[in-house]
């Protein structure tokens, strides 16, 4: 291939800052010329407006907007962590606390809350139910079940399982043969 040479006439005092330009870069005259066009393509930069944008100034000012622009996102986001992100974690881990078990706290529930969901479970059946559905042996064992739970320290605790459990027979059980107690709202249980 060969090259074709082409000149550009300009006057004396240009060619020689032409010529500056060349040596200060140490490039041959065809490669600055390159160059330039290169760079007017690339920037856009119009040549003949030699006081036009300054890109070291433009970087600068861009860098400190930018700087400016991350404290803030910091900062935004130290706020959001400060008001929803500690609370949220604190709660999460209360409720982690909150419903895990005690290291020493057996397993499941102890025997006397076993015994006191028991009679209370068979004393809402015996309240709740009509009594020609109940066998006699539940009728009969009524006076003693209520003298059981009148002496008996209730657990507070077992408040939310007796709860589910009168609001399952409420399901369960069609409304005539229900009387009293499983008619009454589940947030109210007998005593």
């Amino acid at each position: 291939m060969t090259l074709k040479v082409k000149t550009v006439a300009t006057d004396e005092p240009t060619y020689d800052a032409f010529r500056q330009l060349a040596k200060e870069y140490q490039l041959s005259n065809p490669e600055l010329l390159a160059a330039m066009v290169q760079y007017f393509r690339v920037t856009k930069a119009d040549p003949r407006q030699p006081t036009g944008p300054d890109l070291t100034t433009l970087l600068a000012k861009l860098g400190g907007k930018l700087d400016a622009l991350d404290k803030r996102t910091i900062g935004f986001i130290r706020e959001q962590e400060k008001q929803y992100l500690k609370p949220i974690l604190a709660q999460v881990d209360a409720l982690k606390v909150l419903s895990s078990p005690a290291p020493n706290a057996p397993a499941g529930l102890s025997d006397a809350q076993v015994r006191e969901v028991g009679l209370w479970f068979m004393r809402v059946l015996l309240l709740g139910m009509r009594p020609d559905l109940l066998s006699p042996k539940a009728v009969a064992d009524e006076p003693e079940l209520s003298a059981a739970m009148k002496g008996e320290q209730q657990d507070l605790t077992l408040n939310p399982v007796k709860s589910n459990l009168l609001s399952a027979l409420k399901i369960a059980f069609q409304p005539e043969v229900r009387i009293g107690v499983l008619r009454d709202k589940p947030s109210a249980p007998p005593a």
